[in-house]
């Protein structure tokens, strides 16, 4: 493939740092508001909130107690729209890889630029409805959107993944590029591109899919694979849920 078809497969990125752009957009939008009703704020400020959504911890009223929140969004957004643009060179492609390996490459750049973006969105909302929150009635401030923060991130990544995938697949096909008998069966054995799934494969850590980065992941085709994937779901996600859940009542 020569390094002008390249070119070509990396345009069309701009629309996935929208989201990205918005994270950034509703931190400083929240900057503003609390920056429009500072003196209006009580002379001690809650900083913290226990279980229940009763705040157990107060500080005088200073830049950093009632921007906290907001300050660790903005740190958090720009370290992951970082991260996203470092992504193309972490992400190296095979040596000498066809035309459909680069575009499943784009593919995996694409989805985790998007799946980034979109937990960098979800974070920023959270975080500026905790200071709104904070400001506006600090005798009570819901727990919810902080377990719902980790169901809705561990369900845009996949989601990320899958829209790329599909766009790679169906870029490619429309550009006449197909690919061969090795590279479809290949395809089969991943789920999004990034899952391994072969239940004719015994191993439960597998090496991870050529050109998407060294180490391993979990073959979820194995019945102990899947065992560990239900594991971690409900130790980071339905656990957590439950838990907060239980300690805001």
């Amino acid at each position: 493939m020569t390094g002008a078809t390249e070119t070509d497969i990396k345009r069309g990125r701009g629309p996935l740092w929208l989201l990205h752009l918005t994270a950034g957009l509703v931190v400083l939008a929240c900057f503003a508001y609390g920056i429009r009703i500072f003196e209006s704020l009580p002379d001690v400020v809650a900083t913290h909130w226990g279980p229940g959504g009763r705040p157990d911890a107060w500080s005088p009223k200073t830049f950093g107690s009632v921007f906290f929140p907001l300050l660790t969004a903005a740190g958090v957004v720009v370290l992951l729209a970082i991260v996203a643009a470092a992504v193309p060179k972490m992400v190296l492609p095979d040596k000498e890889p066809s035309a459909w390996e680069l575009y499943h490459r784009e593919g995996l750049i694409r989805g985790t630029i998007a799946a980034l973006g979109g937990t960098s969105f979800l974070i920023a909302v959270v975080f500026a409805f905790f200071a709104v929150a904070g400001w506006s009635d600090p005798d009570h401030v819901s727990s919810l959107p902080a377990l719902l923060l980790i169901a809705l991130v561990l369900g845009v990544i996949p989601v990320s993944y899958a829209m790329a995938s599909r766009w790679a697949r169906r870029t490619a096909l429309a550009e006449g590029i197909r690919p061969t008998a090795a590279e479809e069966e290949q395809d089969k054995l991943w789920i999004a591109g990034i899952l391994y799934n072969n239940p004719d494969d015994p191993h439960i850590l597998v090496p991870k899919r050529p050109g998407t980065g060294i180490g391993l992941t979990v073959n979820v085709g194995n019945r102990k694979g899947r065992a560990i994937m239900v594991i971690l779901l409900i130790v980071l996600v339905i656990g957590p849920l439950v838990l907060g859940t239980i300690a805001s009542l």
